[in-house]
């Protein structure tokens, strides 16, 4: 996980974080490796955020203007958009992949496709 978020940060300069939040307990996230010149939310429930949404549904969300996502949680005030991947195992949830951007509608289709190609391996 952490050489994913430091090869994709490192080829992806626009993103400002990128980091895998992982499943610790029964509908809780605990941050994993990431990439950020902040400090990320340490835990997040599955009610809360995009990243618990995710989690939640087990279906990847795109936000394309953070501003407007209700139960929005805040770690960086720079982020404007997000895109958040499940992370699978077996057919089990054991975390999420969430890269947020500095920019609206930063995240699309085509990044979705790529991204879950990429969790799918992990």
């Amino acid at each position: 996980m952490a050489i994913v978020c430091s090869i994709l940060k490192s080829e992806f300069k626009e993103w400002i974080f990128c980091g895998f939040y992982r499943v610790s307990s029964h509908n809780l996230l605990e941050i994993g490796p990431y990439q950020s010149d902040v400090i990320p939310c340490g835990h997040i429930s599955f009610d809360r955020g995009v990243c618990g949404a995710a989690a939640k549904t087990e279906k990847t969300i795109i936000v394309g203007n953070v501003m407007n996502y209700q139960n929005y949680i805040s770690c960086d005030n720079k982020t404007l958009s997000e895109i958040v991947i499940p992370v699978m195992k077996n057919n089990q949830l054991i975390g999420v992949l969430d890269v947020d951007g500095d920019q609206f509608d930063q995240y699309d289709h085509i990044d979705q496709k790529y991204l879950e190609k990429i969790a799918n391996l992990i």
